[in-house]
């Protein structure tokens, strides 16, 4: 139940986490720009959890877009490679209130940055009954989604 405080202590647990997964990532971010996902390090750890198993699935809902097609060619390039595995969201104006992120892992582990624009945060492992509630909220949130990022340009 310790709170951490920090940018870099948040990119490390984000890729600790992500390291984790085995078959399910969900991701809920506004749109990537903070956990270090454009880095070099998130896109190995990344690429080993799609690549370990064919059935692994990653999840992404954002709030925007752009940072994704702008700024994250790595992540851009695993979309193309593992499309099958890959899908990404990006939430109707109703669910645009929420402001905060979280990465869950195969619905027992997650990292919980309460509100974007501050570096607090919370992880827990091994705990499906405290990540069950984020679970739930990030399927929400989901509802409240379309798909916006393809792997081609004609969405194909």
């Amino acid at each position: 139940e310790t709170i951490i405080l920090g940018e870099r202590l948040y990119e490390a647990a984000t890729e600790l986490l992500i390291a984790r997964a085995e078959r399910e990532l969900w991701i809920l971010d506004p749109d990537l720009s903070r956990g270090a996902y454009q880095s070099l390090k998130c896109y190995e750890v990344l690429r080993d959890f799609l690549a370990k198993d064919k059935q692994s699935r990653l999840t992404i809902v954002l709030h925007e877009a752009d940072f994704f097609t702008e700024r994250c060619p790595r992540l851009q390039d695993l979309l193309k490679t593992y499309s099958y595995a890959i899908d990404i969201y990006v939430t109707d104006d109703s669910a645009r209130v929420a402001q905060d992120a979280f990465v869950l892992a195969d619905k027992a582990h997650y990292l919980h940055r309460f509100h974007i624009n501050q570096a607090r945060f919370k992880y827990v492992l091994k705990d499906e009954v405290a990540t069950k509630p984020l679970l739930e909220r990030f399927e929400q949130l989901l509802e409240a989604s379309s798909t916006a990022v393809f792997a081609t340009t004609t969405g194909l």
